[in-house]
């Protein structure tokens, strides 16, 4: 396999970039400028190109985010968009902001901050990421067969990334778009104590989001979500996907299906443990909630003691059973607590 460096720096592309590709048993042409990139292009077929934002125009000129836009932008109308995948790398990330917006709609497969981590997210591990989800959309692009011959899909990994959700590698939901996909797919991470997906009701759901939608809008969300899911998977992976195969539902309300792996990684990707991602999306759902100070003090008090009983929140708070029962219920209806019946009396403790 044959890459295109494009980095300015020529300590990093010596000492960690190059280590890497070899590594990799690939070869490499390195480009040091814009103009320099577009010579390489007009000359050569690469298989992968990595791409320093920041960049100069020139040989010897002042480097800037704009102009490694400008050459990615470049890199489409020359080669075709999705022909050849590009992987940003940066160190500029809050400088650069403004031009992710328009860095997503001209095109990057990947991205990796500078320096590059030295575990887990690596640059090694971007690069085959990005080949293998490459791989992928050329076999389903190259297919081109009805919907009813495709392989059914059976399932896989659901990423959460701090930014975005992954579905088989496949991106599904940002959370810089707007609409309620993603805050949805947040909710319905969340496990139960036996550690099978929760069921939300719509009541429950549209409670967990902060848009607060009216029941139709947040129904309506749900089966848009469903259609993009499906399409995505038919499109991207070759494979024939139901509304129902990843978001399903009964009379308990909205769940994931079985066969759905969820995996949280942190902002470097490193694959979060079970307990992390328990806390993560319990945090997640507790903010999104809005707790109110009697519900916070019932989660304190479940965190320390492990129970907590009805009439206990009545007697802190000197509040009428109705009260209690609402403070509770909240609490219950988010999936954040549930009741224990082996007790007498019953009590309440975390899922």
């Amino acid at each position: 396999m044959k890459v295109l460096v494009v980095e300015d720096d020529r300590r990093i592309k010596a000492e960690t970039i190059d280590d890497c590709l070899a590594s990799l048993g690939h070869e490499s042409d390195w480009a040091q400028h814009q103009q320099e990139a577009n010579g390489l292009l007009a000359a050569n077929d690469y298989d992968l190109i990595l791409l320093d934002l920041q960049i100069p125009s020139r040989a010897g000129g002042k480097d800037l985010p704009e102009f490694g836009k400008n050459l990615l932008r470049q890199i489409h109308e020359r080669k075709g968009r999705g022909a050849v995948p590009v992987i940003l790398m940066t160190g500029y990330h809050q400088q650069c902001v403004d031009l992710l917006t328009d860095l997503q709609e001209i095109g990057v497969d990947g991205s990796i901050s500078k320096p590059f981590p030295t575990s887990g997210r690596t640059l090694a591990r971007v690069i085959e990421e990005v080949m293998a989800k490459h791989r992928r959309f050329r076999l389903a692009a190259a297919a081109k067969v009805e919907e009813g011959a495709l392989v059914p899909f059976e399932g896989g990994v659901l990423a959460y990334h701090p930014k975005r959700i992954d579905l088989c590698g496949e991106t599904i939901a940002e959370e810089s778009r707007r609409g309620l996909a993603w805050g949805i797919l947040q909710a319905l991470r969340e496990k139960n104590r036996h550690g099978k997906p929760v069921h939300l009701g719509s009541h429950a759901l549209g409670r967990m989001l902060d848009a607060k939608p009216a029941q139709n809008t947040l129904i309506r969300s749900v089966c848009n979500l469903r259609s993009r899911i499906a399409k995505t998977v038919q499109r991207r992976l070759g494979r024939s996907c139901g509304q129902n195969d990843v978001i399903d539902n009964d009379d308990q309300g909205y769940f994931l299906r079985d066969w759905i792996v969820v995996e949280v990684y942190d902002e470097v990707g490193t694959l979060a443990g079970q307990a992390a991602k328990a806390g993560v999306a319990k945090a997640a759902a507790e903010s999104a909630l809005r707790l109110c100070e009697k519900q916070r003090w019932v989660m304190a008090r479940l965190a320390a003691e492990g129970k907590v009983t009805r009439r206990e929140v009545e007697e802190q708070f000197g509040v009428s059973i109705r009260t209690a029962k609402r403070i509770i219920g909240e609490l219950v209806e988010a999936g954040l607590i549930e009741f224990d019946r082996s007790e007498h009396p019953g009590c309440y403790r975390l899922t």
